[in-house]
């Protein structure tokens, strides 16, 4: 009957329901559904309902006064006077004289279970009575005694009757304690079996508690194992908030209270006798104790606890929800944690609340990620679409300000509330440290901790174990902490906190910027390329938190601190080179670059030529990579380069290292131009003499194995222009190739660079099977060092497919192809090296398979990315998409 709402799905029958239940339904039914004089007065409903069963049912210790017993007991007689006249059955005449009944004599306690052993008594009485009679064989004095025996019974069942009343009352009342089941309850079924399973398997555990962060549905979980026991297990279940309570003493009159004893002077003595006086198996559901585990009063709490546990013969069995872990000594104990919601049960529980399927689930998973899939946060969420013109405007106030989003429009529900309260506990200088810690964008080692909140680490161990006992952060299983999302931007939206916030930034960028550097130096160790990559991997997100952090100071000039962190940086000063070639392709590209611009603008302002110029060198640099070199920008800031290259040649000279870098750098790009006469290379008198005191550090050697790639490269370019002398200049290239990998294999070992030259070597005679063994090294290498995913890799593969098709090996070269376009297609973005890919792939084809249709499906993918596609290529590509299409024409017109 959907009158009953959510108790509906408890419902079996009128005699087992709830009266309130009965009540609405008597007061809410439509008039048609009853005959026209079958219908009880409404306003004597309304009256037994508000005035007598709501009033008994809520009442501390079930006592009325003398004016509201009169009023109740008049109500009750009207009523069924009412029902009498309409009905007239014996049910109705029962229930008027046990109600006058009551009114007379009032009423008594008793046990069930006493009520059920006297009538047991009393049958076998009367079966003895019965036998006594039929036979005549006992003496009539022993039938006399039972007879007399058997009134007396007959007199104390009748009282037991009307005391058993009390105890049908009492039970009902504590099973109203308890809330109604949640309207909306996803996601948590293998919780909630877990937690019925530990609470009432053989020997269950006496204590379970739900524990997990602000908002994240534990007393939701804990309603929903309340209602499970009762209807399928016939436990009984005390329900009790206590969030509001803070002293144990409060916790006993409050259990009083949520059981219906009289607490009198004494509330744990009351409860205690209460319990005592239970004989069936009771869960005692405490909802957020977090405050009574604080240290001041946690060992009072377990003294309550244990004293519970004593006096109800263990009995009684604890489910408590809470954001701090706890446990009780010497108690059978299971912990029960509450995460996230996974992405799917968080799409499905936002259809609750938008049944539309217009509003695809790609947009519900959006909100779900932006409310860190967080059950409280959906909810407050959810219910704000209905009212929406436009639902991606709930999207843009997530972003910007999601703590003021996500609360009802009633205030009955914040999250901002919520995590305040876990908040508040902490004392204020731990407040401070936990606000500077906001600045991690995702997860972060202790170490990291230290140097943002400046305690050493013993300290920081002692306050993130105690911010992760609190559901604040979380710890994975790689000893690395997290804060969730939401918590996050409550802790970087907090007003009181700002300047902390800005410390920690700056403290942020000093400690990210310094690891970068070292672990950059690291990797250009001998062998040390793996270990140093693994370790940025972990950190990648907080380096590129770190330097978006830089750019946006660097712009607005608000945080002096990240300002002072980043020019005073090795990263900024020395290793930016080392360290973008290092990184490049662990970090989002624009992210790189935007840091890079950054640079440029503060090196020039503050009037660092050398660090502005070589900032200039890596966008460049990037721009080229991205336009396969041709676009207009990248054009322009080459000629800035060989600008302020000019201007600035002798303050350049002073750093050998420096210096040549921007002297090939930009040979590399005007000896590339067909009209250009290739730049000559640098001779020892153009640089600065090595320092005999100076020890050489790892980027040292790097930086004298790119000079041979370098010069490498020019001689190569000669070869191409002066084809009289191709053999002498590319016999020069091949013995500085060969040069450069003796060094890099000597000095740094398995390093991309060292992969790099054999590459560079197969590159040099690509058309000849020697190619084939640098290429074959270059990607075993690339495989042992896991670069097996990046841009750099996919050139590797489309040259050594490209070998493998100049050597007549088609179907290899195929493979080998088809292996690099995989990686583009993963990678997504076009790129030159994809359109070159294309390129190969149609040329293999065309001349492996002349008939196939795959040349002219890869030559149509080349010509879409043509602005990408080398130049030489681009002609090719039109000759064989036109073949393919005459071919298919040829074909069609045989049919």
């Amino acid at each position: 009957m959907p009158i009953l709402g959510h108790n509906k799905g408890t419902v079996k029958d009128a005699e087992s329901t709830d009266l309130s239940s009965l009540l609405n339904v008597l007061e809410w039914m439509d008039y048609v559904i009853f005959s026209p004089d079958k219908r009880v007065d409404l306003d004597l409903v309304r009256k037994l309902r508000s005035g007598v069963r709501n009033p008994w049912a809520h009442s501390p210790n079930q006592e009325f006064t003398n004016v509201d017993l009169n009023n109740a007991f008049d109500t009750a007689n009207k009523i069924l006077a009412d029902l009498d006249i309409i009905f007239r059955c014996n049910e109705v005449k029962k229930c008027i004289k046990k109600i006058k009944f009551v009114q007379a004599n009032g009423v008594t306690n008793v046990v069930k279970a006493e009520l059920d052993a006297v009538n047991l008594l009393r049958n076998e009485l009367v079966a003895d009575v019965s036998q006594l009679k039929e036979n005549q064989i006992f003496d009539r004095q022993i039938i006399k005694e039972n007879e007399k025996r058997l009134e007396n019974l007959e007199k104390l069942i009748s009282q037991l009757q009307i005391s058993n009343v009390q105890e049908t009352g009492r039970r009902a009342q504590i099973k109203n304690c308890i809330p109604d089941k949640p309207c909306t309850f996803i996601g948590r079924d293998a919780e909630v079996k877990e937690i019925i399973s530990s609470l009432t398997e053989k020997n269950g555990c006496g204590i379970v508690s739900i524990v997990g962060g602000p908002g994240f549905g534990k007393s939701t979980v804990a309603i929903e194992v309340s209602h499970h026991l009762i209807d399928n297990h016939d436990i009984i279940v005390i329900f009790s908030y206590l969030s509001n309570v803070s002293a144990v003493p409060d916790v006993f009159l409050r259990l009083c209270q949520d059981v219906g004893v009289n607490p009198g002077e004494d509330s744990k003595l009351s409860f205690t006798l209460w319990l005592k006086n239970i004989k069936e198996r009771v869960v005692l559901v405490m909802d957020n104790i977090e405050q009574l585990l604080e240290e001041e009063v946690r060992s009072e709490f377990t003294e309550l606890v244990l004293t519970l546990r004593k006096n109800s013969e263990q009995q009684l069995q604890i489910l408590a929800t809470t954001r701090t872990a706890f446990s009780i000594p010497n108690q059978p104990t299971k912990s029960i944690p509450i995460g996230e919601l996974d992405e799917k049960s968080s799409v499905e529980l936002f259809r609750k609340f938008c049944p539309d399927e217009e509003i695809k689930d790609g947009y519900l998973s959006e909100l779900a990620n932006l409310c860190g899939f967080v059950p409280l946060a959906m909810s407050v969420a959810g219910s704000r679409i209905a009212d929406l013109d436009d639902s991606f405007e709930l999207i843009q106030w997530l972003k910007v300000k999601p703590m003021k989003t996500l609360q009802s429009t009633d205030n009955s529900q914040c999250v901002r509330k919520t995590i305040e309260v876990s908040f508040k506990m902490l004392t204020n200088e731990d407040k401070k440290a936990f606000a500077r810690l906001s600045v991690f964008n995702g997860n972060f080692q202790k170490k990291s901790a230290e140097e943002i909140i400046e305690r050493d680490g013993l300290e920081t161990q002692n306050f993130l174990g105690q911010l992760v006992a609190r559901s604040l952060i979380q710890r994975s299983s790689d000893k690395r902490f997290v804060i969730h999302s939401l918590i996050r931007r409550f802790l970087a939206d907090h007003d009181q906190h700002q300047g902390e916030k800005v410390i920690g930034e700056g403290l942020m960028v000093k400690h990210f910027l310094n690891m970068c550097h070292l672990l950059t130096m690291k990797s250009y160790s001998k062998d040390g390329f793996t270990d140093a990559r693994k370790l940025v991997k972990k950190d990648a997100h907080n380096v590129e938190e770190t330097l978006k952090v830089c750019c946006q100071n660097e712009v607005t000039n608000v945080n002096p601190h990240v300002i002072e962190s980043l020019v005073s940086s090795d990263v900024y000063k020395s290793s930016s080179r080392f360290f973008s070639n290092f990184v490049w392709d662990l970090l989002p590209r624009t992210v790189l670059r935007n840091f890079h611009e950054s640079c440029i603008m503060l090196a020039g302002g503050r009037e660092q030529v050398a660090i502005q110029i070589t900032f200039q060198c890596l966008v460049a640099d990037q721009e080229g990579y991205k336009s396969a070199w041709k676009s207009p920008e990248y054009i322009t800031r080459m000629e800035a380069i060989k600008k302020a290259f000019g201007r600035n040649e002798t303050a350049l000279k002073e750093d050998r290292s420096l210096y040549s870098y921007c002297y090939y750098f930009y040979a590399r790009y005007y000896s590339h131009k067909p009209t250009n006469t290739p730049c000559p290379d640098l001779s020892e008198a153009d640089l600065a003499p090595l320092s005999e005191n100076k020890a050489r550090n790892p980027t040292d050697n790097a930086h004298e194995v790119l000079i041979l790639i370098r010069r490498a490269e020019l001689n190569k370019i000669r070869a191409t222009k002066y084809k009289e002398k191709r053999e002498e200049y590319t016999n020069c290239a091949k013995a500085l190739y060969n040069q450069a990998l003796s060094s890099a294999k000597e000095s740094l070992g398995d390093h991309e660079l060292t992969c790099t030259c054999h590459k560079l070597l197969g590159d040099l005679y690509i058309k000849n099977e020697e190619a084939l063994m640098y290429y074959s090294d270059a990607i075993k290498l690339r495989k042992k060092l896991q670069l097996d995913f990046n841009e750099p890799f996919m050139y590797l593969l489309k040259n050594y497919g490209s070998c493998l098709f100049y050597r007549g090996r088609f179907e290899e070269s195929v493979e080998t192809l088809h292996e690099a376009r995989n990686i583009a297609e993963k990678l997504g973005e076009k790129r030159p090296c994809t359109a070159n890919v294309y390129y190969a792939l149609a040329r293999t084809y065309r001349s492996w398979k002349p008939d196939s249709q795959e040349a002219a499906k890869y030559a149509k993918a080349a010509v879409e990315m043509k602005d990408l596609l080398d130049s030489r290529y681009v002609k090719n590509i039109h000759i064989f998409e036109a073949a393919e299409e005459n071919m298919t024409k040829e074909k069609s017109q045989q049919y």
